[in-house]
C-alpha cells in the first residue's frame, strides 16, 4: 500500500503557518499530509471546481499542513479505474461515476430511476441530498475496500434527437440513442427505443455518422461534448440522475492525525455534497449559459396521456428490477421506498 506523502515543513513554510490567523493556531505545526486525488474530468470542467476550492480550503484551515494534488482528465487512469485507484491506495482519493462500472454498486444504481428527481437545477440537489441521508445505511457498505465521502448527481436528463420531435411512445419507436445507465436501456426497451451502448466521448461523432438518432443526457453533456448544433429537440422523458461519488483509501485516512482527519470529515456532510452538486450542475459558467442560448434546441411539450404512459412503464420497469435485487438478498424495496419518499420530501422545499 502506497503511503501518503509525507515531508517535513520548511523553515520558511514553517514561519509562514507560525504568522497564520488564529483560528489556524492548532494547525499551525507539524509535517505536511498530500493527498493524491484522481478525477477523470479536465481541469477546465465544471465538476472540477469544486475540487480546486477544496484544494485552496484545506490548505488555508490545516495552516499549510493538509494539501490536496488533484490530477485531472484520467491522468492517473482511465475513468472505469478511477474507483479502484483508490481503493488500491494507487491514489488517496478519487472521483468517479458509478455508471462505468455497472452492478458493481446495485442500490445506488437505484437512484437512476426515472423521475425520481425534478427536471431542472434543482434535481441535482434534491437527489444528492436524499443520498446524504442515505449513506451510511445503504451507500457505504457497497463501496467495499473504500470510505466513502459522498453521492452526488448531475441534473435529470432528457432525450435529445437530431431530427425528429418525440412527443409520444409511438414517436420512440426504433429510434436510436446512447443510454448511459442500466436503467435508461431497461426503460428504452420497455417503450420501444433502441439503446446503444457508448462511451460519452463518441456521442458526437456518432450523430454526425448518424449511427445513432440522439441521446439521453442532460444539458451540460450538451454544452460539454460540443453537441448542440447536431441536436434540434429535447424531450423531457423519463428525467433520470447519474450518479457520481468520491471515495478514499481507508489506510491513507487513518494515516492522517485527529484534527485532519477531522477536515476530510467536513467534505463528507450534506452541506458540502450540495454544495458539489450545486457548483457542478446548478450554477452555470457564462460560457455554458451562451452556448445553450445560442442553440435552435426545440423544447417538446408532452400530452398528459403520453406523460402517464411513461411513468407507468418506469414504474415497471423499477419493479422489475427491484425484485431481481431481492433474489439477489438485497434491500431494494425498503431502500427504493425510502429513497422516494425523501426526494418529494427535499422537492417540496
Amino acid at each position: 500500500m502506497r503511503k501518503i506523502a509525507l515531508a517535513a515543513v520548511s523553515g520558511a513554510a514553517l514561519c509562514g503557518m507560525l504568522l497564520a490567523p488564529a483560528g489556524n493556531a492548532a494547525f499551525a505545526q507539524g509535517k505536511t499530509y498530500t493527498l493524491k486525488v484522481a478525477l477523470f474530468t479536465p481541469e477546465r470542467s465544471s465538476t472540477s471546481r469544486w475540487f480546486k476550492m477544496q484544494e485552496k480550503r484545506l490548505a488555508e484551515k490545516s495552516g499549510g499542513r493538509l494539501k490536496l494534488q488533484n490530477f485531472f482528465g484520467s491522468s492517473m487512469g482511465p475513468m472505469p479505474r478511477h474507483y479502484d485507484l483508490a481503493r488500491t491506495g494507487v491514489a488517496d482519493m478519487a472521483f468517479f461515476q458509478h455508471g462505468v462500472t455497472r452492478g458493481r454498486f446495485p442500490l445506488t444504481e437505484l437512484f437512476h430511476s426515472p423521475y425520481l428527481a425534478p427536471d431542472g437545477h434543482k434535481g441535482s440537489l434534491v437527489a444528492t441530498k436524499t443520498a446524504a441521508d442515505m449513506k451510511d445505511r445503504y451507500l457505504a457498505p457497497e463501496h467495499k475496500g473504500t470510505r466513502l465521502i459522498w453521492v452526488v448527481f448531475n441534473r435529470p436528463s432528457g432525450i435529445y434527437d437530431a431530427s425528429k420531435p418525440i412527443r409520444s411512445l409511438e414517436d420512440l419507436r426504433g429510434r436510436r440513442y446512447r443510454a448511459p445507465t442500466p436503467t435508461d436501456v431497461a426503460m428504452l426497451k420497455a417503450l420501444g427505443g433502441l439503446p446503444i451502448g457508448l462511451p460519452a466521448t463518441d456521442m458526437a461523432e456518432s450523430l454526425q455518422k448518424g449511427t445513432i438518432n440522439g441521446v439521453i443526457t442532460d444539458p451540460i453533456g450538451v454544452f460539454s461534448f460540443k453537441l448542440g448544433e447536431m441536436l434540434r429537440y429535447y424531450s423531457p422523458m423519463f428525467v433520470s440522475v447519474i450518479s457520481f461519488g468520491l471515495v478514499m483509501n481507508p489506510k491513507s485516512y487513518d494515516a492522517l492525525p485527529k484534527d485532519l482527519k477531522a477536515l476530510i470529515d467536513e467534505l463528507g456532510t450534506k452541506e458540502a455534497a450540495s454544495e458539489m452538486a450545486m457548483l457542478s450542475w446548478g450554477k452555470d459558467f457564462p460560457a455554458y449559459t451562451k452556448y445553450m442560448d445560442s442553440l435552435k434546441l426545440e423544447r417538446i411539450a408532452l400530452a398528459p396521456e403520453a406523460d402517464a404512459a411513461m411513468r407507468a412503464a418506469a414504474d415497471k420497469v423499477m419493479a422489475g428490477r427491484i425484485a431481481e435485487m431481492e433474489k439477489k438478498g438485497l434491500p431494494a424495496r425498503k431502500a427504493y421506498d425510502e429513497m422516494k419518499a425523501l426526494a418529494a420530501k427535499y422537492a417540496a422545499e
